[in-house]
């Protein structure tokens, strides 16, 4: 059975998000700690550096953005620009649950390695931001022109452009000596309608004192002691979810797929073997048996009659 000081060692080590109001309304604010989440990702993407960092930080934008959501309300981040990476996709839940990929572009690279390109995303894309909230029939979109930089440059942009909100938005991703993802973090903080615009400084100047974020989660300091550190006042906790990288693929909602596919294309696929199956957001690879093609195809040609 485990102590209590294991239990909070575990309390403290747990990937989680927070969100929080100043008690005088002035603020509202989101801190994530998602080192295990983006040290998954990485693990089951196969990234390099450059691709795990950008990954860490959509998936950390998602799940901050999710944390306005009710329940199993969805949030989606994509950016798709010209560089030699040329998609970074997260998709989160408000209840905690967050995943995502990279993909990269052969030929995009001007030459230079990866981790010395100055544009790895490129210079020209979208960025864009979607909702699948309840009681909304289409999911609500939003799109802006995609900004040289990181996430963290496109979704302050965003805020910006789109919802003109005076935003600050910090990610923070370091790597130990082999590459891997040694810890990440992230820090979004609003101000509320009505309060001066000079106010967002405030948060700006107390967060340039600190340590970067990373640094903070990885010697133990929890999200909500980063936001008690930032926020120039008091503040309630209105949600504190602990997160997970996780997908909801499995075999039957790929069979469920290919049922929307004609019986001749199935047909094609088994007599070529194409019988494995790789879902994009998390890397979980399936195999399909013989069964397995014969259920679709009897599923299709019922439908046919």
């Amino acid at each position: 059975m485990a102590t209590i000081a294991e239990l909070k060692r575990q309390f403290r080590e747990r990937d989680r998000v927070i969100r929080v109001l100043t008690l005088d309304g002035a603020f509202r604010a989101v801190a994530i700690k998602n080192t295990g989440v983006a040290q998954t990702a990485q693990q089951r993407h196969g990234l390099e550096p450059v691709g795990a960092r950008l990954l860490a930080q959509a998936l950390a934008s998602a799940s901050l953005l999710a944390s306005f959501l009710k329940g199993e309300e969805r949030i989606v981040i994509e950016a798709h620009g010209d560089g030699p990476i040329g998609t970074v996709a997260a998709e989160a839940l408000q209840v905690g649950e967050v995943r995502g990929y990279v993909q990269y572009e052969a030929g995009h690279g001007d030459g230079l390695p990866l981790d010395m390109h100055p544009h790895p995303l490129g210079k020209q894309g979208l960025f864009r931001i979607v909702r699948i909230l309840y009681n909304h029939f289409e999911p609500m979109v939003s799109v802006v022109e995609l900004q040289p930089g990181d996430i963290a440059a496109n979704l302050a942009h965003y805020f910006q452009q789109s919802e003109q909100i005076p935003t600050v938005v910090q990610f923070d991703v370091t790597f130990d000596a082999e590459g891997h993802v040694s810890a990440s973090a992230g820090l979004l903080v609003q101000l509320m309608p009505g309060i001066a615009p000079q106010g967002i400084r405030i948060v700006e100047e107390r967060l340039g004192s600190l340590p970067s974020l990373s640094e903070l989660v990885a010697s133990g300091v929890m999200p909500e002691e980063i936001l008690q550190r930032v926020l120039p006042g008091p503040f309630t906790v209105l949600n504190n979810t602990p997160l997970d990288f996780f997908c909801r693929c499995s075999l039957a909602r790929f069979k469920e797929l290919l049922t929307t596919l004609s019986y001749e294309e199935v047909q094609e696929m088994q007599r070529l073997g194409q019988n494995e199956l790789v879902c994009q957001y998390c890397g979980e690879r399936y195999r399909l048996t013989e069964r397995d093609f014969l259920d679709v195809l009897q599923h299709i040609q019922a439908r046919r009659n």
